[in-house]
């Protein structure tokens, strides 16, 4: 499937968390494209079967790097990739979340969500995009969640986390207008992935909480990138966000939120 985005960034598609799930389909759909990929994940032997089964099938280079994006010496790692590849689209996909009472939760279990979800999403931001910025063109993905828009309970560092790639994104995309370098927030629901599978997350679900796909949220997002500074990608899952997001009082929402992952959790 041509979308033409490599056609209007060139170069290469880094993307990160790449080995399952939304950044699986991301690497996936951009191998179509025509893109050469740089495929950053932690578990080796998937994202090293993945970098071979689309250069088979595409006929592309696409290279396993295989990092722990939490671990310390990404910034020099990154402007290493920066220097060596023309880095034209940039996916910020991985990520980590942790259901259970905040205080629960370990504080370095805590700090290592942080430097995931934060810190590895503004060093490549940074990194690749001052490059874009020089270069006059580039795009720049960072994979949000529903949860960013309103907080959640036992999800709370997780949904902080979600909120702080939103809001860069959303600030990079009104700086970077006119620059030839897009920026788009994602902003998925509950999306069937293996976090939410092993975390059971998918059983007992109520009405106003769909189970997505990853291939359509990747999808929609590549063909949003450059046309809007957010993206909820599905009808189901903007229906949900805007009821407990924007119709609703906030402590309402929240009481709703508890309501459903504690029957979840069960």
């Amino acid at each position: 499937m041509k979308l033409g985005l490599h056609a209007h960034y060139g170069g290469y598609a880094l993307v990160t968390g790449a080995a399952r799930g939304i950044g699986r389909a991301f690497a996936t759909y951009l191998a179509a494209d025509g893109f050469d990929l740089l495929l950053v994940d932690r578990e080796a032997d998937e994202t090293k079967a993945l970098a071979e089964e689309l250069r088979a099938r595409h006929g592309i280079d696409a290279r396993a790097l295989i990092r722990d994006l939490a671990e310390p010496g990404l910034a020099a790692e990154a402007q290493e990739w920066a220097d060596t590849y023309e880095i034209g689209l940039l996916v910020n996909n991985a990520g980590v979340s942790l259901l259970d009472s905040f205080f629960d939760i370990s504080l370095d279990a805590h700090l290592a969500m942080l430097d995931l979800n934060c810190r590895a999403t503004l060093v490549l931001t940074y990194i690749a995009g001052r490059a874009m910025n020089a270069r006059g063109r580039g795009g720049i993905i960072v994979v949000s969640s529903a949860s960013g828009l309103s907080g959640s309970p036992y999800f709370c560092h997780y949904a902080a986390t979600k909120g702080y790639g939103l809001n860069l994104a959303c600030g990079l995309w009104s700086e970077l207008r006119g620059t030839g370098v897009d920026v788009l927030a994602v902003c998925p629901g509950m999306t069937d992935t293996k976090p939410v599978r092993d975390q059971n997350l998918g059983k007992d679900r109520p009405f106003y909480i769909p189970l997505g796909n990853p291939g359509p949220v990747a999808l929609r997002a590549l063909r949003m990138l450059g046309k809007q500074p957010t993206l909820v990608p599905s009808w189901a899952d903007r229906m949900s966000a805007g009821l407990l997001s924007k119709l609703l009082p906030r402590g309402w929402t929240l009481s709703i939120m508890k309501r459903s992952i504690e029957k979840m959790r069960r």
